[in-house]
């Protein structure tokens, strides 16, 4: 939120046109229009740093979101092992009791209600999403962070994971002829199967799709709706600068508002990626028909 405030207080600063050498320089640095600036903060963009490799236009060039990935991923197996430590006689303490608390419902109330007995073996991977997804998104509300996980690569990245762990489910209970076959409901009319095969083609992709843009969307839009909330500030101010000093207290108040929120949507976004995961994968461990 800091960072969005320091590009909307530069965007309502006087200053002289660029000259034309310096145009391309200055879109590239976030400044210009409301939409720029709004995209600049919100969207992925190279770290700059010297010595990227480019091979036929393709720039494998470390990003923003990759960094914060990374740290985040680091912060979860930190979180994870400093909750082991905090074991004493097999009793928990401190961070040890929240992470088992959280543990305990993932595998009582997630797994085992929607994957049934077969739901222990995929408590690690349903801990995985939940804790780097809120994580993710916590790690994000801080200044002159990134939220990996408003990045739709990362959340395609976990919809796959997802969408491999469904078949999983399926192919190691059933095989993998009757893991497909068995989409197909018993006794349906003959003239029925053709339209079925597709419409369950189809289906077993909406599933992990579904995860992908539900988590990328909602972590979007919290960013730019606080980014958008800020940026009325030099654009009121480029109206009257009475108009911008009247309009900061209440730009701020209802950014820390919905970044108050925000806080609330990570475990939120958190809970419904695990929960919806373990349906997906009890819907393929045990069929309806």
């Amino acid at each position: 939120m800091i960072s969005a405030l320091v590009l909307a207080v530069a965007l309502s600063s006087p200053a002289p046109s660029p000259p034309a050498a310096h145009a391309e320089e200055q879109h590239d640095s976030g400044h210009g229009s409301p939409a720029e600036i709004l995209m600049h903060h919100v969207l992925d963009r190279p770290l700059g740093l010297p010595g990227h490799a480019d091979y036929g236009g393709l720039h494998f060039e470390p990003t923003r979101h990759l960094l914060f990935f990374v740290i985040v991923s680091g912060l979860v197996l930190l979180v994870v092992r400093l909750a082991l430590r905090s074991y004493r006689a097999g009793v928990p303490a401190g961070l040890g009791s929240a992470v088992e608390g959280l543990v305990l419902f993932i595998r009582d109330d997630i797994a085992e209600q929607n994957i049934g007995h077969d739901g222990r073996k995929f408590v690690p991977l349903l801990c995985s999403f939940f804790f780097f997804i809120l994580i993710a998104a916590l790690f994000g509300l801080l200044p002159f962070s990134a939220t990996s996980t408003g990045n739709i690569s990362v959340t395609m990245g976990l919809a796959v994971v997802s969408f491999a762990a469904m078949q999983y489910a399926g192919i190691s209970k059933y095989g993998v002829v009757h893991h497909f076959t068995g989409m197909i409901p018993p006794g349906l009319p003959k003239w029925l199967v053709p339209i079925m095969i597709p419409v369950e083609i189809v289906g077993l992709f909406t599933k992990p799709m579904a995860l992908m843009i539900r988590l990328f969307a909602n972590m979007l839009a919290g960013h730019m709706v606080i980014t958008v909330l800020l940026m009325l500030i030099p654009i009121m101010a480029a109206i009257h600068l009475a108009f911008g000093v009247v309009t900061i207290p209440i730009s701020l108040g209802l950014a820390l508002f919905v970044m108050l929120l925000e806080v609330l949507v990570a475990f939120i976004q958190a809970y419904i990626f695990t929960l919806l995961s373990a349906i997906f994968i009890g819907m393929f461990a045990h069929p309806a028909h």
